[in-house]
């Protein structure tokens, strides 16, 4: 496992990005294979043309001491002979491990023949689609049966290429080069025979290269005629992306320039040529310098890699990254991509450097200091604003805003001054010793921060176990823990975090009995949330307008912490000592800051109950749904995604967009969302029904959190259920979109729960609240229902949150309501006609809602989601972070910038 991580892995991160560029190109499975081959061939070919170099200086060393071996085995015999011809190679500077260099070519085969295997082998991708006469690229082609034996033709075809190849390629050459080479042909066909017809297809175009190479061989200049039949292949590429694809432009023109760099290559190679015999002349005579530069440049590299920038993510929230999977500590994440940058920036380079002369070596050294320098501004100085990154490492709400055309400009000209830097540095004399202290402290510096941060990883991983072990533990079985009264009244205030008003149409148009079920709902869609996260949303939905944003900072001699804690009970604590309701809350969002709820903090309220529901039922419901699910699935996305986020970060702004995938990381798997983390939330909701009794002998009051609506997470339609391989579209406007499903999953549920209350009579007596603490905020959705523009960036959909109301004995069917409403008049609904003048028993002031109606809803635009962002008594909120809105929502002139 070590090596394979080390030597193969990256070998097959290649072959993935090309099956994905090509197959998003092509749009065709099997044209994806053979693209695969054509790069790995490509890559490999400044390899082979070493391997030749030295197969052909074995050939020439060989045949100068024939003559003399073949003396000495015939005149001595036994030690004596053996003493004579190890003294015989001695004066040649020979020794027999050199005859290995003979099998060089071979040698470099079989590292990508593993990775390639490992790839194609057991893809999903393949299964089921056909190619040209091959049915089902994932199984063997079986194209016809001979006395009932399965003939499989690819195979065969692949070894009679090979033979081809090896014939043209071994023309003149001992009969022992020969053999070998039939040797392997033979040995690749007994086992790939079985094997899916996309791998067997991958290795027979490499042998058909292979042919093509060896013919090339054969010609005068086969440089030139490799060079002209690149240019006519990158001008049909550029033509067929520009104008015949139909995929995002921005990727389309960034691919044809990437491709058409390579028509240049002859130019590049003279500048480079005239650089290296000028500006680094030091570096072409000296080989310790340019060791020690590539070396430490290298490692440098595969710190900040792998080492650097994993730990500072995941030491940003290390609950998120514990316990997945069979992994329990999110330092094996660490572990795992440290040696997955150790072969990608210090293995492979390494094989490569040493193989190449004195002028690649030098190329290479300057190369690599110039990607570090510029992945460290990159990764320091341009982080960009990506808003939250989930735990398989993706942005909810995408990357376009994160950065300006500024920062991009900024970006590419500081870029190009680093690198003039570079070559200026080389030009002065003795240059290299400015760098040397650099390139020693650098690699320092950075496993000084990533230890620091390694130890703290493992400070809060222990903090997370001791907090867990006083956490029930996973449900085995559904009892019922939320008690409605039958006789009394019931007031449910849920919290659907993060659910998307725009969606609420969609998903009722989707679900047309929904206006039904939802009987006597009011639907507040012109509703503004204080926040854009649930740290800065949450409070003043619990706990009323005392607790917005701007109210909690005026109290500045008050704990942020103790401010948000007195908003999550203030409503137990008002039904329970001012209307003697019974209370029980679940999940209550950063209860105590922490991220897993910390739900002791209701241990002081009489008469209630508070528990975590999420996260309880997972295992139960994967246990009775094992085919939705995929084993091991968030684990392995989080290894291969760390490589790319580290990527991403170090590289220069223009090609995020490009490496990011709109968060596939070029992964061939389309459907790796973090299915397992949507379950522990879903399944709260799914088990409602059993989860719910009527045996409460007192009025009750349910608050509850669930996180479905949270997660962007592609699910089946038409139903909106979980399933390993997701197919079809719904019919809702939004539907093409992950969290959409997950909305309509959510609501869907919720109705179920709906018809048990009205099954078993308690729907009349029970007043409802379904409401979220802000929106999604993405752009597509923006456009839709905010079509006027607006101040910056600020996406103010990100702020429109769900409020549904339905009040006691509500009759008709589902409506909407214009009235113009904040997510902070929840409590004041919930607590409506049941205590008059109810009193916030932190403050001794009484709720009200007038500064709604006076000076508007004071909101914020602020992106930071975690309390360790703000201080210890009042957001960290910027000024200009500030809108004040009032009346209708959609109506720009509505708003303005500050308080």
């Amino acid at each position: 496992m070590l090596l394979y991580t080390i030597i193969i892995y990256p070998l097959q991160l290649i072959i993935e990005f090309s099956f994905r560029l090509f197959l998003d190109v092509f749009k065709k499975p099997g044209i994806a294979v053979l693209g695969v081959s054509f790069a790995v061939s490509i890559l490999c070919l400044p390899l082979y043309a070493v391997a030749e170099k030295w197969q052909q200086l074995e050939r020439d060393t060989q045949k100068k001491l024939k003559n003399g071996i073949r003396r000495i085995k015939d005149v001595f015999k036994g030690d004596e002979q053996y003493m004579i011809l190890s003294t015989f190679y001695r004066q040649n500077h020979y020794h027999p491990l050199m005859a290995l260099r003979s099998s060089f070519g071979l040698m470099i085969q079989i590292p990508f023949f593993i990775a390639a295997y490992s790839f194609l082998s057991n893809m999903a991708a393949l299964k089921g689609c056909s190619f040209l006469f091959i049915k089902d690229m994932g199984q063997p082609d079986s194209l016809f049966k001979i006395a009932g034996f399965t003939v499989n033709i690819l195979p065969v075809a692949m070894t009679l290429i090979n033979c081809a190849a090896g014939a043209i390629y071994t023309k003149g050459f001992p009969i022992k080069e020969k053999l070998q080479i039939y040797g392997m042909a033979l040995i690749f066909l007994v086992l790939l025979y079985s094997s899916p017809s996309g791998l067997v297809l991958y290795w027979t175009m490499n042998n058909v290269f292979s042919l093509v190479k060896n013919v090339f061989y054969k010609f005068k200049n086969p440089l030139k005629i490799f060079f002209m039949c690149c240019v006519a292949g990158i001008v049909f590429m550029d033509f067929y992306v520009l104008f015949l694809h139909s995929g995002n432009m921005h990727r389309r023109i960034l691919m044809a320039a990437c491709m058409s760099c390579i028509l240049i290559v002859p130019l590049i190679l003279k500048i480079g040529s005239w650089l290296l015999n000028t500006m680094f002349s030091t570096l072409m005579q000296n080989a310790k310098s340019r060791f020690l530069l590539f070396v430490c440049s290298a490692l440098s590299l595969w710190l900040l890699a792998g080492f650097a920038l994993p730990s500072l993510l995941i030491s940003s929230s290390v609950t998120e990254f514990a316990d997945i999977d069979s992994y329990a500590s999110p330092i094996y994440f660490i572990r795992v991509i440290n040696l997955q940058t150790f072969g990608v920036f210090v293995f492979w380079p390494l094989c490569i450097y040493f193989l190449f002369s004195k002028k690649v070596q030098a190329s290479l050294s300057v190369g690599a200091l110039t990607a570090l320098l510029s992945s460290l501004l990159n990764a320091f100085l341009f982080t960009g604003k990506y808003g939250t990154l989930t735990r398989m490492i993706t942005f909810p709400n995408g990357i376009s805003s994160g950065t300006t055309e500024f920062q991009l400009i900024l970006n590419l000209i500081l870029i190009a001054l680093e690198i003039i830097s570079v070559i200026l540095i080389f030009k002065v004399k003795n240059g290299y010793l400015i760098l040397k202290p650099v390139l020693i402290i650098l690699p320092v510096s950075l496993f000084a921060i990533s230890f620091f941060m390694n130890l703290k990883i493992k400070q809060d991983y222990k903090a997370h176990v001791e907090f867990t072990k006083k956490l029930d533990a996973p449900a085995e079985k559904r009892a019922p823990v939320l008690h409605f009264s039958k006789t009394g009244r019931n007031v449910v205030v849920f919290m659907l975090d993060r659910a998307e008003s725009a969606y609420i149409d969609s998903i009722f148009e989707e679900f047309p009995d929904f206006t039904e079920i939802y009987s006597g709902f009011k639907f507040f869609p012109n509703t503004i949330s204080f926040g854009g996260h649930t740290l800065l949303g949450a409070p003043p939905l619990f706990g009323g307008y005392e607790y917005t944003p701007n109210e909690m900072n005026r109290r500045s001699n008050e704990r942020l912490l103790d401010k948000n804690n007195q908003a999550l009970k203030l409503m137990p604590k008002i039904f329970t000592e001012q209307a003697d309701f019974y209370a029980t809350v679940t999940d209550a969002p950063w209860a105590n800051f922490s991220w897993i709820p910390d739900m002791s903090i209701f241990n002081d309220l009489k008469n209630t109950t508070a528990m975590l529901l999420e996260r309880k039922y997972t295992s139960l419901w994967i246990k009775k749904n094992p085919d939705k699910i995929k084993a091991n699935l968030i684990s392995s996305a989080i290894k291969r995604n760390l490589l790319y986020f580290s990527i991403f970060k170090m590289s220069p702004i223009l090609f995020r967009d490009v490496i990011y995938d709109e968060g596939l990381w070029w992964s061939s798997d389309k459907d790796s969302g973090d299915i397992q983390e949507f379950i522990d939330y879903y399944s709260v909701l799914e088990y409602l029904p059993e989860l719910t009794d009527f045996s409460s002998e007192k009025d009750s009051f349910l608050c509850i959190t669930n996180d479905t609506t949270h997660s962007g997470i592609k699910l089946q339609p038409p139903l909106y259920t979980p399933a390993i391989k997701v197919t079809g579209k719904g019919s809702g406007k939004y539907s093409g979109l992950s969290s959409y499903s997950s909305n309509a999953a959510a609501f869907r549920l919720v109705s179920e729960w709906i018809k048990y209350l009205k099954a078993n009579g308690v729907y009349d007596n029970t007043r409802i609240i379904i409401v979220s603490d802000h929106g999604i905020g993405y752009k597509n959705v923006e456009k839709l229902t905010f079509p006027d523009t607006f101040y910056d960036d600020f996406q103010r959909d990100h702020l429109h949150p769900v409020l549904m109301f339905k009040d006691f004995n509500s009759q008709g069917l589902f409506e909407k309501n214009d009235e113009f409403m904040t997510t902070a008049d929840v409590p004041l609904l919930a607590l409506k006609d049941i205590v008059k003048n109810p009193v916030n028993p932190f403050t001794k002031q009484i709720l009200s809602d007038s500064i709604k109606h006076t000076q508007g809803a004071v909101v914020s635009s602020n992106d930071t989601w975690s309390p360790g962002q703000h201080g210890y008594s009042t957001f960290n909120i910027k000024d200009s972070e500030w809108y004040t809105v009032k009346d209708n929502i959609f109506d720009s002139r509505n708003w303005k910038k500050g308080k």
